[in-house]
């Protein structure tokens, strides 16, 4: 039975199965009204009918849905998008038509530039074509899109351009996102059952609040002439697009039926290392987890060793003819070494590594380092985003590493360590328990985590995801240099420098930012009643006033908090990491100082014209055009891993830091661009270890 309809052809009413024929594919588990229509205009398709179609007219589409590598978007193919119609006909209620250049969101969070090649339209689940008062009727139909290399995106994993909005819209945009982030992170808290916990908050609708005071804005009135020129499919584009931080933060907090619908916090792969590689916090319970994980394989190594140990490596190095023993042993030693039942069990052992141990390990670098379609692969495709930014504190840059190495190479490693204790146990049951006991070593940080006295209700990983999610939107680094801010927005330096204080500064200062949060001048009328009933408590003594108009500090982990204790400071507590930033009186200066374009530049015969002649290359690719590796995610993951073994990834990491002048980061990105890369290449390296291991080990055990 046919259902879907193609959105690039229409089809012909004088008969015309050549081109009818096209327009369907063959799927779908009901009726549709698409082979209703088609079938009453036309009668029933007929073999001979397909077989009629000409073939230079399905070399036509199939080059139009899978164009050959190598097309590269123009500058009006992106401005179309943001300004032209959604789809209208038989998929009437889409948001975008074939050919559009849309961004998509791929399973690691990120968002890249895709041409859509399809629109597939379905009934919802809940409609039933039988029910009588359907009979005649269309659904509310379900759209989805193959974009590029991916297929069946919902709606919500597309949206507009950033180059074309760019484009037209200029910077201020997305200097406005970047001070929304920031006052979001101000207003939210870790407070359960508060009103304005972070949980309790609709991110979306707040965002919506402060951009409509921003666009109104009298300092905005030339952004606002030009907001409207825009027209109505632009602005809502524009928002949607710029808002969509938002929409992601309310994608974790948001539940059904009391579960999370886009996220799994009970991901098994969360471990205790993904807490602190997060939240930057809490490392002494990692930290035992850590000495436990290196310490137990090696006692258990030198256990099996023993008094053999002058000669282990002679064992492991010399193997003697089928079936003598690695090494001459005395009668008196006995054991399995050279028996039948201790090849068997040895070669069991090493077959189990192969077709489980290997696959697992492989599944768990992709999921660690990739772009798996899991929320744990989520949170560390989002911690790389803050990685490669260079925007990570010291706590962060430890656990994320901790964490990828516990879950990629370390694996490997301690699986190739217990067959070398194996190789020298002489006891076909010590065998086995050193097999399970290398099991429990590598779970063990999951195991900690799984802990109900650890995080049972998963709200700090779910509020440091939130911070993610912020922290990966932000330009930190960018932030603090005037220089870099002024080149972004197009603005003077002495102009930028003289709105930030005149002091070589930018949107970064401690001392004005802990004033700015105390003027009234920089609140809304909320804000401003709540901080002036925190004093009131505070004069009258009364706690519980104060815990409910005052922001509280929310620590995970004893250090932070006595870090605030020796310091005074809070710039490490749970959402407001980012207190040095929030100097409103400089945003103030900033927030409407972006140029804006001129409409000649994207709209009109001569703009289109000249728009026509820029495209997306590989030396000044568009924003989020990701050229080579396109959006499979198997792609992504080879490129990376292509990067970091060739040292490519290694060299970007630290330009990155000398850009950002951080300078001790730099040093630990040397330090960490070589274990990485041993990391990479012992992974893939593995798998030929324990093939070679299956055929060694019985021969020589």
């Amino acid at each position: 039975m046919f259902e879907r309809a193609r959105s690039s052809l229409t089809a012909d009413v004088d008969g015309d199965y050549a081109v009818a024929l096209t327009q369907m594919q063959e799927g779908g588990d009901g009726g549709s009204s698409e082979i209703d229509n088609l079938t009453t205009r036309l009668g029933r398709p007929q073999i001979k009918d397909v077989l009629a179609i000409d073939e230079a007219h399905i070399l036509k589409e199939i080059d139009k849905e899978f164009p050959k590598a190598g097309q590269m978007p123009t500058a009006y193919n992106v401005i179309e998008t943001c300004l032209s119609a959604p789809e209208t006909g038989k998929y009437e209620g889409a948001g975008y038509k074939v050919g559009d250049w849309v961004e998509i969101q791929g399973p690691d969070t990120k968002w890249r530039l895709a041409t859509v090649r399809r629109i597939i339209r379905q009934a919802p689940d809940e409609w039933d074509w039988k029910e009588e008062e359907n009979i005649g009727k269309e659904p509310d139909w379900d759209f989805y899109y193959n974009c590029g290399e991916s297929r069946m995106l919902e709606e919500d994993k597309l949206r507009a351009p950033q180059e074309g909005l760019t484009r037209i819209f200029g910077r201020r945009p997305w200097v406005w996102q970047q001070y929304a982030l920031l006052r979001y992170e101000n207003f939210v808290r870790f407070q359960e059952n508060h009103q304005a916990d972070f949980d309790e908050v609709d991110a979306q609708e707040y965002a919506r609040g402060l951009w409509e005071e921003w666009l109104e804005d009298p300092r905005n009135h030339d952004f606002k002439v030009l907001y409207e020129e825009g027209g109505k499919i632009a602005q809502q584009e524009l928002i949607e697009h710029i808002i969509s931080p938002f929409i992601d933060i309310d994608d974790v907090t948001d539940e059904v039926d009391g579960e999370k619908e886009e996220w799994d916090f009970q991901d098994e792969n969360i471990s205790a290392f993904t807490y602190v590689a997060v939240l930057g916090s809490g490392c002494t319970v990692p930290l035992i987890c850590f000495v436990m994980q290196m310490t137990i394989p090696l006692l258990l190594l030198f256990a099996a060793i023993g008094e053999r140990g002058d000669n282990f490596m002679d064992s492991v190095l010399h193997c003697n003819t089928f079936p003598s023993s690695v090494y001459p042993k005395d009668e008196s030693e006995g054991g399995s070494f050279n028996s039948l039942h201790g090849k068997i069990m040895v070669t069991l052992v090493a077959l189990y590594y192969l077709f489980k141990v290997v696959p697992d390990t492989m599944y768990s670098f992709y999921n660690t380092a990739g772009t798996a379609d899991t929320s744990y692969s989520k949170i560390m495709s989002m911690r790389k985003m803050v990685w490669d930014q260079g925007d990570d504190n010291v706590g962060q840059m430890i656990g994320f590493k901790a964490d990828l190495y516990m879950n990629t190479a370390f694996e490997c490693v301690l699986y190739s360590l217990n067959l070398f204790i194996i190789f020298n146990t002489n006891d076909i049951l010590d065998v086995i328990l050193n097999a399970l006991a290398i099991e429990f070593v590598h779970q063990l940080d999951e195991t900690f985590r799984a802990s109900t006295w650890w995080d049972d209700d998963d709200r700090f990983i779910q509020a440091g995801t939130v911070e993610l999610i912020i922290q990966k939107t932000l330009y930190l680094n960018m932030l603090k240099d005037y220089k870099r801010f002024a080149k972004w927005i197009g603005e003077d330096e002495g102009t930028v420098m003289a709105a930030c204080g005149g002091k070589g500064e930018c949107l970064y200062n401690r001392e004005r930012a802990l004033e700015d949060q105390e003027n009234t001048e920089y609140m809304n009328g909320t804000e401003a009643w709540d901080w002036r009933c925190a004093e009131a408590a505070k004069k009258l003594g009364r706690r519980f006033a104060v815990e409910e108009y005052d922001k509280p500090f929310a620590y995970f982990g004893w250090e932070n908090k006595l870090y605030e204790i020796v310091t005074g400071k809070h710039d490490t507590a749970i959402f407001n990491k980012l207190e040095n930033y929030r100097v409103w009186s400089r945003w103030e200066n900033v927030l409407f100082m972006a140029t804006i374009p001129e409409k000649g530049t994207w709209q009109g015969k001569e703009a289109d014209k000249a728009n026509k002649e820029v495209k997306s290359t590989l030396e000044h690719p568009f924003r989020n055009h990701a050229i080579i590796a396109g959006t499979s995610p198997l792609r992504l993951f080879l490129a990376e891993v292509v990067q970091v073994v060739t040292f490519i990834y290694f060299f970007k990491c630290v330009r990155q830091c000398y850009k950002n002048k951080n300078y001790s980061a730099m040093i630990f990105r040397i330090f960490d661009g070589f274990a990485n890369w041993f990391c990479y290449v012992y992974q893939l390296f593995f798998p030929f270890f324990i093939i070679w291991a299956l055929f060694y080990m019985p021969s020589c055990y």
